[in-house]
């Protein structure tokens, strides 16, 4: 009956052993798969930044050549502003509501209802004419001060730009 027990004790034990071992083992693998899974989500998350990036510095890139073609007249300054503003607001949509962009910002106002291309088209001779008339007078009271701001936007530094987190 002694020697019962014990083999029973024994036998006890044993199981009790390779339950603990094969708990450990889970356990490391579950270690390992969680450990994999925060490796890959940080190459994920690296990569999304990465084109992030690069998309942003495209966009950026943009901006700076449609504010060189304003400043050497290459482009029309109502044109430049709508582009301009578009772009920085694919950015964030905060960098034109800054103070030193205030006149791109006004005058993208009002000019972003203004028909173009088809609609453009579509219009009365008489409408085409006030709405050029009405832009003439936009850019000859806006052009200094725009110049001047594309300036700025050549040199600005876009480091306000948010990050993934």
């Amino acid at each position: 009956m002694f020697s019962s027990k014990i083999v029973l004790f024994s036998l006890a034990c044993i199981i009790i052993c390779a339950l603990a071992v094969y708990a450990i083992s889970l356990q490391m693998k579950l270690k390992a798969a969680a450990k994999e899974s925060l490796e890959k989500d940080e190459v994920e998350r690296l990569l999304a930044q990465k084109n992030l990036d690069k998309r942003n510095n495209t966009i950026i890139a943009d901006i700076r050549f449609i504010a060189q073609s304003l400043i050497t007249e290459q482009c029309e300054l109502t044109e430049a502003v709508l582009r301009i503003h578009h772009l920085a607001d694919a950015l964030d949509t905060d960098i034109m509501l800054q103070e030193q962009f205030s006149t791109i910002h006004q005058h993208f106002l009002s000019c972003k209802d203004m028909a173009i291309k088809d609609a453009y088209k579509a219009l009365s001779k008489k409408q085409r004419f006030q709405q050029d008339q009405q832009r003439f007078r936009l850019e000859e009271a806006n052009n200094d001060a725009v110049l001047a701001e594309a300036q700025l936007i050549i040199k600005y530094s876009f480091d306000n730009l948010k990050n993934l987190h």
